[in-house]
């Protein structure tokens, strides 16, 4: 009967030792949860930063007087650019614009010193409307400009 009473009496205080344990545990965990809600890590995704965004991108663009705008975009990583457009079945001469370009607030869009904007995504360059919105009529998918290899 001792033998029984001595192992119940452990057995108890095995499970109090035990339980105790995993209120520090969790007191701990919880003032951790706490320090961290007050600390956010910076997300900082954006196509500025975490794309591989400088190269030359090219297409066609959409035209409503000519067949088509040729365009070959090339953006460094100091943000300097040059455009090079041809209106097709026009003139065929190559318009010019070189400057830099400016980053929309979030980072997701360049803008030109002209007012075009551009959002930038995976190897390729998406034309945007004049408010700076995507384009969504039926020729929507010929407003994208592709990176070249």
């Amino acid at each position: 009967m001792n033998k029984s009473i001595s192992c119940i009496a452990v057995l108890v205080l095995l499970t109090a030792a035990c339980s105790e344990a995993p209120k520090e545990d969790i007191a701990a965990s919880t003032s951790q949860v706490q320090t961290d809600v007050a600390n956010p890590v910076p997300v900082g995704d954006s196509s500025q930063h975490s794309l591989d965004w400088a190269g030359s991108y090219e297409g066609v663009l959409p035209c409503a007087s000519c067949e088509g705008i040729q365009t070959l975009m090339t953006l460094k990583a100091d943000n300097s650019f040059v455009e090079e457009t041809v209106y097709l079945g026009k003139d065929e001469k190559i318009f010019k614009l070189i400057g830099k370009v400016t980053w929309g607030e979030h980072g997701q869009k360049i803008i030109l010193p002209d007012g075009t904007q551009y959002l930038v995504g995976e190897n390729q360059l998406i034309r945007l409307d004049t408010q700076g919105n995507r384009i969504t009529s039926q020729l929507a998918a010929n407003y994208v400009l592709k990176k070249k290899p």
